[in-house]
């Protein structure tokens, strides 16, 4: 790859893989891989998902990009699906092309109608690749580290009942942005007495809610989003990653409420990729498979037979230390030497992802996983782990 800017911050390990199928990929050998971190959790109903691909091949045939001035129905259609899964009636939806370009557009359109100087978040947030969000301006950004309180002794991080919760400055806040339980890639959720509180305290002051869903949404979970483990509907959510199966589209769905507020204004958002069809209709195939393959359910179901699987490797004389998950979304922390182990599952044809900076690999498989590729996950899982212990 010597022609290539690779800018990812992330290794190349294989170069030459040329085809796939759901959880597995194939390079130019025929040799077989598994990928269980579905790209960069993208590929929410397998890579090279037929269904897909043939709504990619219909539309591609028709018209894939439109204008200013003009659009297509389908757009209307697959908009109004979004609201529905997520629970926000009468709003509206905005498509666009990464999950990063979905929270800030979420950003400005908060920052637009707030009438206070900052905005909320957690200190293990991830955001996206740039904006607002990602800058956290201190002159615009209040940061909270939930982990490092005096209810810390819960059990459950921050529960809102200790001296740095009180210290937060309500008065001055219009915006939360809640990512829930991706924690930059070391999937911690934070309880729902915090979640509570603060959205209550936000509300109360007229404040906007926002959720990052981009990792967590579109069934990763077990439900639709994230949020909605929490019993609470946010304003403006933003979507992307699982709802393109690795087709870049994304989407910013947003309350009446809000638009009520932002009609009120004079805001403008104007990109080269914004409702193209194309995109559209890979998001409306998408939530269709999840609901007629019923995977919500099923993430559910093998989310808890993985994490049962892994909790059984968890001892005093073993490495692992810690498994955490909701639905297929998964953390195995280690005690030490994730990068051994993450080397040589890569070499036994595993791919998971290792978290820079933490003895941490996440593990985020396709939602149309087979159970027999969890089962051999953890018999190698054993054998590495008897292996260096």
């Amino acid at each position: 790859m010597k022609n290539i800017i690779w800018s990812t911050g992330h290794e190349i390990k294989f170069n030459d893989i040329v085809n796939s199928d759901n959880c597995y990929l194939f390079d130019t050998k025929g040799n077989r891989l598994i990928d269980l971190e579905s790209g960069v959790w993208c590929t929410s109903v397998g890579h090279n998902n037929k269904r897909v691909n043939d709504v990619i091949v219909s539309q591609i045939n028709k018209i894939a990009h439109t204008g200013f001035c003009y659009c297509h129905p389908q757009i209307d259609v697959t908009a109004r699906k979004i609201l529905e899964i997520a629970g926000i009636n009468e709003g509206k939806c905005e498509f666009l092309c990464s999950g990063s370009e979905a929270v800030e557009y979420g950003m400005r359109i908060a920052r637009a109608i707030s009438s206070k100087p900052l905005a909320l978040t957690f200190s293990d947030s991830y955001f996206g690749a740039y904006g607002d969000a990602v800058t956290k301006n201190t002159n615009q950004w209040h940061i909270f580290n939930w982990l490092e309180c005096g209810c810390e002794k819960s059990g459950k991080g921050c529960i809102g009942e200790c001296d740095s919760f009180k210290n937060i400055p309500f008065d001055k806040i219009g915006i939360f942005l809640f990512e829930p339980g991706s924690s930059s890639g070391l999937v911690r959720f934070p309880s729902k007495e915090l979640i509570t509180k603060i959205i209550d305290k936000v509300r109360e002051n007229e404040g906007v809610i926002i959720c990052n869903e981009i990792t967590t949404g579109i069934g990763r979970t077990g439900k639709w989003f994230g949020y909605q483990h929490y019993d609470f509907t946010p304003d403006i959510v933003a979507i992307g990653k699982g709802v393109g199966n690795g087709y870049p589209v994304s989407a910013t769905a947003v309350s009446s409420k809000v638009m009520e507020r932002l009609q009120e204004t004079n805001f403008k958002y104007s990109q080269s990729h914004q409702n193209d069809p194309l995109g559209v209709f890979v998001a409306s195939e998408v939530i269709a498979i999840i609901e007629e393959e019923q995977l919500l359910a099923k993430s559910q179901e093998l989310g808890h037979y993985l994490i049962q699987g892994l909790g059984k490797l968890v001892s005093e004389k073993s490495i692992v230390k810690e498994v955490r998950g909701r639905g297929l979304m998964l953390a195995l922390e280690l005690k030490r030497d994730a990068q051994q182990v993450y080397e040589k599952l890569l070499s036994k044809g595993f791919i998971v992802a290792k978290r820079p900076n933490a003895e941490v690999l996440r593990i985020d498989p396709a939602l149309t996983i087979e159970r027999q590729i969890i089962d051999l996950l953890i018999e190698n899982l054993k054998e590495i782990f008897a292996k260096i212990e």
